[in-house]
């Protein structure tokens, strides 16, 4: 047996695909702890009573989590995320004799928080334990990316030399997509798997009868309602009404007050903003809706949206209006239909094929399906690091 402690955030594809590894190796017999922050995410803003707590112990799902205080931000602006980073990284700096006091084996640090990673390779140098990285954006290449700073500038200088330190002293890289393996090998790393965040398939199983009787088209987003998802400039720029689709919203982040005035003041009959619904519920709306769209406002080398595996194994077509690995999946698989993310006409037209044809709808659903059996399975995702992991402990 060897003990794991994770290092992950509450809301979103991480989470899940932490609470998901963080039961497996529970499952197996391994002593699991998790370290994280206080919940903030998305909405950027801490419980009153989290404001004041400087630490706090509580168990989910049995497994002990050991919480932290920071600063939130959720803002675009990278010296507010800084600091956030900052004082995340004091908060849990006090926490690392713990470490050593339960004589754990192995560390596996999410990234980003930019730094996280920094106390694994402490706790490595310090305490002798493995360091896995889980790499689901590559800083600082996503914010060049979002044109939060240039490339020739110095603190992409400084971040990239500090993202490099990092992958040297990992033991092992895990990584979200291809194109994040292909970016870390290219720069001398060759420790990096890819491990995807998948999907559950007995959870998220295809819908035989849906249960919106409306005579439109039933379009869904779930997800954080962030600047980069564009969800408010996709509202703005596609008329549902003159193609007879309504779009259902769920979700949380910096954009949803705004969303929400917005649908108000132009009374958009055919955009509805529904209440955020536990992770639980996610299956059983999806279920309802003819296909579901995946919005990317800007190009983010490496990002591939969680929600894509989730729809896909609910067997409905997918409308991805974006660009990278994650539009390469949906051609691969034929699967549904993409769109770059300036091209709100081939997205409307995209809308307007899939609601004319249900035999297009079905057929694409059934390919979503069967490549999740195959490809993106999440107990075989975990499978494939639990034996990578017990690879690496026999060279040792």
């Amino acid at each position: 047996m060897y003990h794991h402690t994770l290092l992950s955030p509450d809301f979103g594809a991480a989470p899940h695909q932490y609470e998901h590894m963080a039961l497996k190796f529970k499952e197996m017999g391994h002593d699991v702890h998790i370290f994280t922050s206080h919940p903030y995410y998305p909405t950027g803003k801490l419980t009153t009573s989290d404001w004041f707590k400087f630490k706090h112990n509580t168990y989910i799902n049995s497994i002990p989590v050991k919480r932290h205080w920071l600063i939130p931000s959720q803002k675009n602006n990278p010296l507010l995320r800084l600091i956030s980073m900052f004082t995340m990284f004091i908060s849990m700096f006090t926490s690392l004799s713990f470490l050593k006091e339960k004589k754990f084996d192995t560390v596996i640090v999410q990234t980003p928080p930019i730094s996280l990673p920094l106390l694994g390779v402490i706790a490595k140098k310090r305490f002798g334990i493995k360091l896995i990285l889980n790499v689901s954006d590559l800083w600082p290449e996503a914010m060049v990316n979002l044109k939060s700073i240039k490339r020739d500038s110095f603190a992409y200088r400084i971040l990239h030399k500090l993202e490099k330190y990092y992958y040297k002293n990992a033991d092992m890289i895990l990584t979200q997509s291809e194109e994040s393996k292909e970016y870390i090998n290219s720069i001398g790393f060759n420790t990096s798997m890819v491990y995807r965040i998948g999907a559950d398939l007995k959870r998220f199983t295809p819908s035989e009868i849906k249960s919106n009787s409306s005579t439109s088209f039933n379009l869904v987003y779930m997800g954080v309602l962030g600047v980069a998802h564009g969800i408010l400039d996709l509202i703005k720029e596609v008329d549902f009404e003159s193609i007879n689709t309504i779009l259902h919203i769920y979700g949380n982040g910096v954009e949803y007050t705004q969303i929400d005035r917005y649908i108000k003041a132009k009374k958009l009959s055919n955009v509805v903003l529904h209440s955020t619904v536990p992770y639980t519920e996610v299956h059983n709306i999806l279920g309802k809706h003819d296909a579901a769209i995946i919005s990317q406002k800007n190009y983010v080398k490496g990002t591939l949206p969680a929600k894509l595996y989730e729809s896909m194994s609910m067997g409905i077509p997918i409308l991805f209006h974006g660009d990278g690995e994650g539009a390469d999946i949906v051609k691969k698989h034929t699967c549904g239909l993409t769109s770059l993310p300036t091209n709100y006409s081939l997205l409307k037209e995209n809308i307007k094929r899939l609601s004319k044809n249900s035999i297009d709808r079905e057929k694409m659903g059934k390919n979503g399906r069967t490549a999740c059996l195959q490809f993106y399975d999440r107990d075989k995702q975990f499978q494939i690091l639990e034996d990578q992991l017990q690879k690496l402990y026999s060279n040792c």
